[in-house]
């Protein structure tokens, strides 16, 4: 009973840490302590990748439904990381959530009707970024939650970035998605964000995203104060933390030098074309408009891009842009095609700045003749961009001559080498075979006569290309063509794309991060569809980068796929190729180089050049006559020195140094283990209570044996007999059971995978061998359940205990809870109440028994406690027992009243403390929304004063921005006064107790004298 109390007395008590499946890390408790400071938890996670975020939150999340302060979740994180986010929460917190999607809408209405609306059908959703945006999903999830906020119900924001207004210009424009966000969050009680990368350097950017968090702290366009910052975020970086207390890979990043190809090889001789080809198009272009000048260097840039990546995907490209311009010139001139297609023309060249977030979901998720269709339309619309230019158009002559005669010539070339192994593809066959299969041929050539298949060792390999479907079958051919002659070859690597979903996916994850001596599955080919949640690190310490993307930020998401927590390895080693003799690889060795100064040196800047790094070289590529210059530009790439003080101010004012992050820990450590005290949660008490249960249900308690690796593990007795007579055990038993396999049937299931052995303590790596058994753990619920469903009545004394004490003196200790309910019955507070008493036989009796004082109380318990912890002991025979039976009920009688004026006396302490700890919040409230409100009249003014000035800077799409958020901030002001009549009386009113309910006893324990 004990292990379920929870208290709003004290913010600094805790219960979930104790209730999960994870490795506790004293750094990871920060963001709850901040949490149950909240009434209404408004919370910033912005932790460095790898770091525990979806951790954090499972915690936070987990803590507020045990004390019933939420009732409804909602989780949206993009699309390729709902299923992890489902067996995390399941497998660590024992929540189960449903994936709202296409397909669960259509299962929904089958079997419960059209009309029903399916956010109704369950209390805890995942739900994909894109799907917010669409009216399909987002109407009836409006419906659901009501034109205010609904109570108990909390948003968790994966990926919060994404909402965050576009930072292309000088002024952070809305996009679809911060228009969902803002319309559906604020219809959420309490909100959770995540993101690595919170702030991309503009201010009025930041506030908006913190606005969405909490519109009374933030004001989208007002300046973001470092003491409101502070209240609502937490962050940390993985450098920080490394050093501070350990616990990640020092990581090395490896550059595969290629330095030896001839002159003629076709990487080099396609590379020089390109740009001659990219000089041709200039010269024709240069008297066209800026529209047109822009969409044929755009087509250039994508075109570079596929080659950098693979020459198969560079051919198919060139092969399309090749026909489609020719059709173009074939045609009239289609200036309504010119402007219509833009958007999707510049999704050509991948960038998030340019390709813009939104659709990324939605073509990683494209088929291959999917992704066919789509790259065709954007090459047909750049052309006509281009094409239909006036100026283009009246070119005629050398020019458009020598661009046909460089296109002949690449198309020559691509198509003889496209399908035939590239440098990288040897280089990356000749570090397999030295790394993880000795004895593998060199490519091209067959193995000697009558020799045995090369056999792999246990590392892996985890190896990212861009979503290229040229290059992702590419690669995939090469590598299955490399190792066919290995041992168990089909098995030893596999795919993970955009449309690998669901249980696919899992099982992908699961084999990979398995034993190798039991998996044999050794490489795994990874589009940046993966690049983003996904956990490899269990056995996985080498990655390489077959292509490189152009932002620094993607490769650091890369690398951060087996750079992350519960990594086993001192090192890992993230590996990229390098042609020294090709220009546009001297540039991107400098991008890599400055990817691990922004991780190492910049912190929460590192989003603002990234991108900055990423603009300047999509918008123009890599011209070889400016490779110097541009990889000295990227080496020095800064921001302003405004824009890096107002991120410093607004941003990095919330990071923990290095010095306030050892106190951070040092105090969450303190707070941990005054938890741990107050919980009084112990394993070995753990551990007996399911034995128990298991024995009072007439089975053998757990056994404990050795593991493989030499640990202690425990194993379950067989339940057939539960299972026979209540078919739902078997359901409870699958949570033991190894992942079901895809198209595996249910029974064979069963029958195959026999429930496996459980550890108590997280083994800190990511392991199926075991299962960590924690509180919220479905088969410990379920025993459990049997002692927390039980009340007592003196006819069923089944919750009266005898144990026996190292002491001469017989004790009787009566047991009851004191529970406060808030305005929704939260549980505001619970408590153990307990009156303990010598006992004496009921015929010897002068008076009642008379509960002891405080000194002599504590005595008892602590006798209580040891009795219980103690194993084995001589039986209490049958007379004791009959006695202590026959005058439990009177001694139940005569110490209830005295149990109950001890709850009084509780409730009225607990009462008060609720109640200063009310009337301090809300006078805290007030003072924030009154200095925010100083804030935004500021701004207003200031704004207004210089608005003519501000604006003949701004696009037209900017200034309309602004004056949107001017119009916002004088309806925010009205709104203030509202907001200050209720918000703090709400806050108040929520540490207002509004029903006790009667102490009812628990059980009874009797201490009897191993002497008597």
């Amino acid at each position: 009973m004990r292990w379920n109390c929870v208290t709003a007395t004290d913010p600094n008590l805790f219960q979930a840490p104790f209730r999960a499946g994870i490795k506790l890390d004293a750094y990871q408790m920060e963001p709850l302590r901040k949490a149950l400071r909240m009434p209404r938890v408004n919370l910033f996670i912005a932790d460095d990748t790898g770091l525990g975020k979806t951790i954090e939150a499972g915690l936070i999340a987990r803590e507020l439904l045990l004390r019933k302060k939420v009732r409804t979740i909602v989780v949206s994180a993009p699309s390729s990381v709902l299923e992890q986010w489902q067996g995390e929460m399941e497998e660590r917190f024992g929540l189960l959530f449903e994936i709202l999607d296409r397909a669960y809408f259509t299962r929904m209405r089958r079997e419960r009707g059209f009309g029903v609306n399916p956010w109704r059908t369950h209390s805890r959703f995942l739900v994909s970024h894109n799907l917010l945006r669409d009216a399909t999903y987002a109407d009836p999830m409006r419906e659901w939650l009501g034109p205010v906020v609904l109570p108990g119900s909390l948003l968790i924001l994966d990926e919060a970035h994404h909402a965050a207004p576009a930072s292309g210009g000088r002024y952070g424009i809305e996009s679809k998605f911060t228009h969902a966000v803002r319309d559906l969050s604020g219809r959420f009680e309490h909100r959770l964000f995540l993101s690595a990368t919170p702030h991309n350097g503009h201010s009025n950017s930041f506030s908006t995203l913190l606005e969405l968090l909490d519109p009374n702290r933030f004001t989208r366009g007002v300046k973001v104060r470092k003491r409101s910052l502070e209240a609502v975020m937490v962050r940390r970086l993985k450098e920080d933390i490394r050093n501070v207390q350990g616990g990640f890979p020092r990581r090395r990043v490896v550059p595969v030098k290629i330095d030896d190809l001839p002159e003629d090889a076709p990487e080099l001789l396609l590379s020089r074309l390109l740009d001659e080809y990219r000089e041709a198009r200039e010269e024709r272009f240069k008297t066209a408009p800026k529209s047109a000048r822009a969409a044929s260097g755009l087509l250039v840039v994508g075109l570079q891009q596929r080659l950098l990546s693979s020459i198969e995907a560079f051919a198919r490209s060139l092969k399309t842009h090749r026909g489609t311009l020719e059709r173009r010139r074939r045609k009239a001139a289609d200036s309504a095609g010119r402007s219509g297609a833009q958007g999707r023309a510049n999704r050509f060249v991948s960038g998030s700045w340019l390709a813009g977030g939104e659709g990324d979901e939605d073509r990683a998720a494209f088929t291959g003749e999917e992704a066919e269709r789509e790259e065709e339309g954007q090459i047909r619309d750049l052309n006509a961009s281009a094409e239909s230019a006036p100026a283009a158009d009246r070119t005629e002559g050398d020019p458009l001559q020598r661009e046909n005669d460089l296109l002949d010539r690449m198309q020559r070339i691509a198509e003889q080498a496209r399908g035939r192994p590239d440098a990288k593809t040897r280089e990356l066959v000749d570090w397999i075979r030295e790394h993880l299969c000795p004895g593998l041929p060199p490519l091209g050539k067959a193995l000697s006569a009558g020799a045995s298949p090369p056999r792999w060792n246990d590392r892996r390999l985890l190896v990212f290309t861009e979503n290229r479907e040229g290059t992702k079958r590419y690669l995939r051919a090469m590598l299955d063509a490399a190792i066919a002659s290995t041992d168990r070859a089909e098995e030893r690597i596999v795919t993970i794309d955009g449309l690998t979903r669901g249980p696919r996916r899992r099982e992908i994850q699961r084999r990979f991060n398995a034993v190798p001596k039991e998996e044999p599955l050794r490489i795994l080919l990874a589009t940046d569809a993966a690049r983003e949640g996904l956990n490899f690190q269990a056995h996985c310490t080498d990655l390489f980068h077959f292509d490189l993307p152009w932002n620094p930020g993607r490769i650091e998401q890369r690398n951060g796929r087996i750079d992350r927590k519960l990594q086993q390895a001192p090192e890992v080693r993230c590996h990229y190729f390098v042609l020294p003799q090709r220009a546009e690889d001297r540039v991107l060795h400098v991008l890599v180089r400055k990817t691990e100064t922004i991780k190492t040196e910049l912190g929460s800047l590192s989003q603002v050049i990234d991108d900055a790094v990423e603009r300047r070289l999509t918008k123009s590529g890599i011209r070889h006559r400016d490779a110097g210059r541009l990889a000295r530009e990227i080496e020095r790439a800064d921001i302003d020195a405004e824009r890096r003080r107002l991120v410093n101010e607004e941003l990095e004012a919330a990071r923990e140094r290095r010095d306030d992050l050892k106190r951070q820990i040092a105090r969450c450590r303190d707070l941990l283990q005054r938890s741990r005290q107050w919980v009084q949660f112990e394993e070995n008490a753990f551990r007996d209570a399911l034995s128990c249960s298991l024995e009072i249900a007439g089975t053998a308690p757990l056994r404990r044996v050795r593991g493989e690796d030499g640990g202690e593990v425990w194993t379950f007795p067989v339940l057939d007999g539960q299972t026979t007579t209540d078919p739902s055990w078997a359901g409870t038993l699958d949570s033991l059971r190894r992942p079901r396999r895809r198209n595996q049937k249910l029974t064979e299931w069963r029958k195959e995978e026999p429930p496996r052995p459980v550890v108590f303590e997280d083994p800190g790596i990511l392991t199926d061998d075991t299962v960590h058994l924690h509180l919220e753990q479905r088969v410990a619920q379920r025993l459990l359940a049997r002692f927390r469903s039980q009340g007592f009545v003196h006819h069923d004394l089944s919750r009266a205990c005898l144990a026996q004490s190292a002491d001469s003196i017989p004790r009787v200790v009566l047991l009851g809870r004191l529970t406060l309910y808030g305005r929704r019955a939260e549980r505001l507070h619970e408590e153990i109440v307990t009156a303990a008493a010598r006992w004496v036989e009921p015929g010897r009796r002068d008076a009642p028994l008379a509960a002891y004082a405080r000194d002599a109380e504590i005595r008892a318990l602590d006798l209580l406690e040891q009795s219980l912890a103690r194993s084995g002991g001589r039986p209490v025979n049958d007379v004791v027992v009959r006695r202590l039976l026959g005058s439990a009920p009177r001694d139940v009688d005569e110490l209830r009243p005295q149990l109950e004026a001890r709850a009084r006396a509780m409730e009225e302490t607990a009462t008060e403390r609720l109640r200063e700890r009310g009337e301090r919040e809300s006078r805290e409230l007030r003072e924030t929304l009154e200095r925010q409100r100083g804030h935004v009249g500021g701004e207003l003014e200031r704004r207004e004063s210089t608005l003519l000035q501000r604006t003949l800077a701004f696009s037209q799409a900017e200034e309309r921005q602004l004056l949107a958020d001017m119009n916002s901030w004088r309806r925010r002001l009205e709104q203030f006064d509202r907001d200050l009549d209720r918000e703090p009386r709400r806050v108040r009113d929520f540490y207002e107790v509004r029903a006790v309910p009667p102490v009812e006893p628990l059980g009874v324990v009797y201490l009897w004298p191993e002497t008597n």
